[in-house]
């Protein structure tokens, strides 16, 4: 059955040699077409489904996040069907839970499954809290591009006005590209209106601050005009209450105790101010505003890149003259070297290919045969790859690259017997047809070729096999090298003998072999009779390679994939819990002005600390350094990384974490964390954990080969802590929660409303002046409103 099939197949291809060449022409055109239009990206989807869910709950401790949120938020996605593993932290005001579901889960399912459990377990959360939400659906790699924006010397543009600009024109600019999920802001003053309320002014006013919140509110309220009907004519009726400027929110009325109205500008400070800072950015030691962009899942990273550079493009020109711009990270770079390696390599490919064929048959017939082999099948297996929904990344690209000089086996094997058969048909006494010569050659060769090409099919077979995280990788590989070799297959079986039939079979081929071949086969025939005389010997040689090379390997050494030559590190610098955004970033800065004047380094960017609506919940304690090695450290890569070790070493009290943007991605999206490996110790006591730690981190420590070992530091961090006298409170008419809400109001602050100016949301922000929360004393100080309870009139005292 099978032999028939390939004789047919033979004859249909000689007979209508013209054809099968046009055919192959046409497919090669498609085939460039497919490709084309094939998603390109780093590496094949190897993450399983995630879903990230972000708590906010302004003021609670971690202990207060982790027990009122995270716990009852774990406990609530820990029962969807198809989850593997929940993943959570707890810090300062923040509650994030990763759910990782298993690889055959639908993700938008999952997404939809968690959004449900949260809704059920919305109710049990604090009041304080914001609802939970689910982060934007990006790919595993999705960070494709970072920009830095700095402002020139004493430039009249200032860090408020920065972001305003970024947040207003380019965030709103990019989300609208096809292809992007989410833009993510760094540093900058986030702009606020405040209202800084004066202590001894609420006192000598007679004004609570829950008569203040209530006022703000109010003046902030708006609520429908209707309709003016009459002559004719409707008339839409539209109050204008909305505040605009500081100045609305400075002449709002505020009740006090007595039943009076008080201006708010009377009881304190009222004006535009920056936010609390959670997050920070500097490039080469400037303040800058460092934008983002996350791609969606499953579409084209060029593309995507170029589409929002060329917003980005659009948007540079209406810049201010003192803010420049400078591209710091750009993922398509790294899958265009990749491309550009695979061109490469498929050239010297070629290339090889000809001088050897032309050398041993001294025929260019010949190499064009065996040449056009190469491209076909390349173009055939990726239309395979396409139509099974696999993509362009760097695993199919080796897969293509290791294909190379199998795919030309089969038609130099099929071209070489059909040159040699013509040759002594020539010679013969009773020569037959060319086009029949062409036929019987090809068909003696044809079985032990396609079985070859079985046996490479089994060798390959085990990459299948794999499971996790490392078949979501390598099987793609596998299936690109398997789909190119079937199609060099197809490709010996009809375009291999047409070719041969229109260039080979009316040519004057010599008669001798050239003089490459006679010296070849000199050398080769004493090994050849050698061996044939003495099997035994043969295969004992053969054994013992076999045992050399079984007792070598394990000395090689192991690794899941080897080091990418990332011309971009990013490297997670850690400080004791505790210090301030401000110590984090002066950290950040002494270490970029030892860089600077390295010329292994072209750049260096500090990102401190978290951006708004990140789904890297770090604390101020934390910052990433992106540097980006000049052309000279990559020449010697190694000791550039080394070099940037010791700079980051000489910074007391810093732990740092150096690779590559990609390698570090791949790491915290497979294990949580930004480290090739990670030991993990569970318990309920954190000062035993930290022991244990600490003994372990002792005994890894000299290991030869271990690098930027970090050991997370969870130490208590210094709180001040506010007991309450419950019975004083309860005779003073005050609940807890009335004390609390003073509290949080006074010290941290509470957003009454919103105010949108040219598309961008700022909060409206109550909070008592600094110089009243700036010490122990001033917090002690902080005036609460009462009411007796027999003639309901209303006091106020000190919260100490």
């Amino acid at each position: 059955m099978l032999e028939r099939l390939l004789n047919t197949t033979l004859r249909f291809s000689i007979a209508r040699r013209w054809l099968i060449v046009a055919a192959a022409v046409v497919i090669s055109l498609w085939g460039l077409l497919a490709v084309s239009q094939m998603p390109l990206d780093v590496f094949p989807p190897f993450a399983p489904p995630q879903v990230d869910v972000q708590t906010s709950a302004a003021g609670l401790s971690p202990e207060e996040v982790e027990t009122r949120i995270t716990l009852p938020i774990e406990s609530a996605v820990n029962g969807i069907a198809g989850v593997e593993t929940v993943r959570s932290s707890s810090k300062p005001g923040l509650s994030m839970v990763q759910v990782v579901f298993n690889q055959n889960a639908d993700i938008y399912r999952a997404r939809q499954s968690v959004a449900e459990r949260l809704q059920q377990v919305s109710a049990q959360l604090p009041t304080n809290a914001d609802p939970p939400e689910l982060s934007p659906l990006v790919s595993p790699l999705g960070t494709i591009l970072q920009v830095a924006f700095t402002v020139n010397g004493d430039g009249a543009t200032s860090l408020m006005d920065l972001q305003q600009l970024v947040l207003r024109s380019y965030r709103q600019s990019i989300l609208a590209v096809p292809g992007v999920a989410q833009v993510t802001i760094y540093g900058g003053d986030e702009q606020q209106f405040q209202v800084l309320l004066d202590p001894q002014e609420l006192q000598a006013q007679a004004v609570s601050l829950k008569a203040v919140m209530e006022g703000v509110g109010s003046a902030m309220a708006t609520s429908p005009g209707g309709f003016l009907i009459g002559g004719g004519q409707e008339r839409l009726i539209r109050p204008l209450a909305q505040v605009t400027q500081v100045s609305d929110l400075a002449d709002a009325a505020v009740k006090s105790e007595q039943g009076r109205s008080v201006l708010l500008s009377t009881l304190g400070e009222v004006k535009r101010g920056a936010a609390l800072k959670r997050g920070d950015a500097s490039f080469n030691g400037k303040p800058a505003v460092v934008l983002m962009v996350t791609k969606q899942p499953d579409v084209d990273t060029p593309t995507v890149s170029r589409a929002v550079e060329q917003r980005l493009a659009e948007l540079n020109r209406t810049l201010p003259s003192d803010v420049q711009v400078q591209t710091t990270f750009r993922q398509s770079n790294f899958i265009d070297s990749a491309i550009r390696n695979v061109s490469e390599s498929l050239l010297q490919g070629v290339v090889i290919v000809s001088v050897v064929i032309v050398l041993f048959l001294m025929n260019w017939r010949a190499a064009v045969i065996s040449l056009s082999a190469i491209p076909l099948s390349l173009l055939i297996g990726l239309m395979l790859m396409k139509s099974l929904g696999l993509g362009i990344n760097t695993m199919t690209l080796g897969g293509l690259v290791v294909a190379i000089g199998s795919v030309v086996d089969d038609s130099i094997v099929d071209m070489e017997n059909c040159y040699r058969g013509l040759r002594r048909n020539r010679a013969s006494d009773t020569p037959k047809s060319p086009l029949q010569v062409v036929f019987d050659t090809s068909v003696e060769v044809r079985q032990p070729v396609l079985f070859s090409t079985v046996i490479i099919v089994v060798v390959f077979a085990p990459i299948f096999s794999l499971t996790g995280v490392e078949g979501r990788i390598f099987a793609p590989m596998g299936l690109a090298y398997l789909l190119s070799i079937a199609a060099s297959t197809l490709v010996a079986v009809t375009l291999s003998p047409a070719l041969c039939a229109i260039l080979l079979a009316p040519a004057e081929l010599p008669e001798e072999n050239t003089w490459l071949a006679n010296r070849a086969e000199r050398l080769y025939r004493p090994i050849l009779d050698l061996a044939l005389r003495s099997p035994q010997r043969v295969l004992a040689i053969a054994l013992a390679l076999i045992v050399a090379t079984t007792t070598i390997l394990p000395a090689l050494g192991r690794v899941f994939l080897p080091e990418f030559r990332e011309q971009s590190l990013v490297s997670s610098m850690v400080l004791y819990p505790g210090v301030s955004l401000e110590m984090t970033n002066r950290a950040g800065l002494a270490l970029t002005r030892s860089l600077q004047n390295n010329p292994l380094f072209a750049w260096v960017q500090v990102r401190t600390g978290r951006a708004p609506g990140d789904a890297d919940g770090a604390g101020v304690n934390l910052a990433h350094v992106d540097v980006e090695l000049s052309d000279q450290a990559m020449a010697n890569r190694p000791a550039a990384i080394a070099e940037l070790r010791q700079a980051f070493l000489k910074l007391p009290g810093v732990a740092p974490n150096i690779g590559g943007f990609i390698s570090h991605r791949m790491d915290e999206v497979l294990s949580g964390v930004r480290s090739a490996i990670a030991i993990k110790i569970y318990g309920t006591d954190l000062g035993e954990l930290r022991r244990i730690g600490e003994a372990v981190e002792k005994a890894i420590k000299p290991i030869d080969g271990v690098v930027d070992l970090q050991l997370e530091p969870q130490l208590p961090i210094p709180q001040v802590q506010i007991h309450y006298d419950r019975p004083l409170a309860a005779a003073l008419g005050l609940t807890v929660e009335e004390l609390s809400q003073a509290v949080e109001i006074a010290l941290n602050g509470k957003v009454v409303g919103h105010v949108v100016e040219g598309g961008v949301r700022s909060d409206v922000l109550v909070q008592l002046q600094e110089n009243a929360r700036q010490n122990l004393e001033a917090i002690r100080s902080l005036p609460v409103a009462f009411r007796f309870w027999h003639d309901r009139s209303s006091r106020q005292c000190c919260l100490g």
